[in-house]
């Protein structure tokens, strides 16, 4: 790990683990004294692309090609324009997805590993590296279950992310996914299938830990 005092500290997990009402919740209690963004977004033009890539209904069927890409165009804008001026001005970064997600999804569940050499020279680019790696490790069952329940609470015609109403078999793909590309970063794991309290519990200690 990098000795920088400013950390820039990423969660990740599957759908329904509950990091982003999570990193939500500490961003309420900690306030301007960490950074939280998002991906794909974080940028004005990032949550276009984000629009785009994740909501657009014509995404599911894309090309995991154009995917990649595509969330690596919003990274780099994320990277340049939010991120890196924030760690230059000594505030710490944290954010809700970063390239382990473009790995297990991309990589691993939808080109089989065809996309592995490209995407390692994509993350070659980027000016900046994460600290650390913070997995919201969640059973898929419980996950999918989980976002079936908060899509059907949602506003009629509100879109949601096209990756829920993926089959159980692509989930299980996404965290072998996560798995492999944390063999390779520096992690931390936290069980994401206790309750929501206690997540937030370990989450808070292990980035006070760190920050």
């Amino acid at each position: 790990m990098s000795k920088n005092k400013t950390k820039f500290i990423v969660i990740e997990g599957g759908e329904g683990s509950g990091k982003s009402s999570i990193l939500m919740k500490l961003k309420e209690k900690l306030g301007d004294t960490i950074l939280t963004t998002r991906e794909p977004g974080g940028t004005p033009y990032a949550e276009v692309i984000r629009e785009a890539t994740i909501k657009n209904p014509l995404a599911k069927g894309t090309p995991a090609e154009t995917t990649l890409c595509l969330m690596f165009a919003a990274r780099y804008d994320n990277v340049i324009n939010m991120i890196s001026p924030s760690l230059k001005k000594g505030i710490p970064v944290i954010t809700d997805r970063f390239d382990a997600s473009s790995y297990a999804y991309q990589v691993h569940a939808q080109s089989k590993g065809k996309l592995e050499k490209l995407f390692w020279n994509l993350r070659e680019q980027l000016p900046i590296k994460p600290y650390l790696y913070i997995f919201f490790d969640v059973n898929p069952k419980e996950g999918i279950k989980r976002a079936n329940s908060r899509n059907q609470s949602l506003i009629k015609g509100k879109k949601y992310d096209h990756f829920d109403d993926r089959e159980i078999a692509f989930h299980k793909k996404v965290k072998e996914g996560y798995l492999r590309f944390f063999k390779k970063v520096p992690y931390k794991k936290i069980d994401a299938n206790q309750s929501i309290d206690k997540v937030f519990q370990d989450f808070e200690k292990m980035i006070e830990s760190l920050l």
